[in-house]
């Protein structure tokens, strides 16, 4: 569960992982799997110490988030940035949502085909007659 109010951007990130199932030393292989396994977590640790000059790319952070299925860095950017926090989307919303915009661009396209009967005199309408 996100946590009320954040210290700072490395409390929020310490933060994502501890709320996690997992661990640190699991995070920092993920991560950094280019390097050996002590390697990575101190690496890792470092990007997490605000008094080291080692930081997490943007790209690594969304990583860490989808990882540890984890998202206080996330309602950290949304406070300080003076934004709601966000509500996660399900995916049985998210698959209804699809659904939705499927079948409102199949009545699009429908509109267009309609339109271009209409047009009989434009030449090659005998090819899109024959696609419906």
């Amino acid at each position: 569960m996100a946590a009320l109010f954040y210290e700072d951007e490395f409390d929020a990130l310490t933060r994502t992982i501890s709320n996690s199932r997992r661990g640190f030393k699991e995070v920092a292989s993920f991560l950094f799997p280019h390097l050996k396994p002590e390697s990575a977590y101190a690496r890792l640790k470092a990007c997490l110490n605000s008094e080291r000059d080692e930081r997490l790319t943007l790209g690594q952070v969304v990583a860490l988030c989808r990882f540890c299925e984890s998202y206080d860095v996330l309602m950290f950017m949304a406070d300080e940035l003076s934004h709601a926090r966000p509500v996660p989307v399900t995916r049985d919303d998210e698959r209804v949502r699809l659904q939705r915009e499927f079948v409102e661009s199949t009545r699009v396209q429908q509109q267009i085909l309609d339109r271009l009967e209409r047009l009989a005199d434009v030449p090659g309408m005998a090819s899109v007659r024959a696609v419906r």
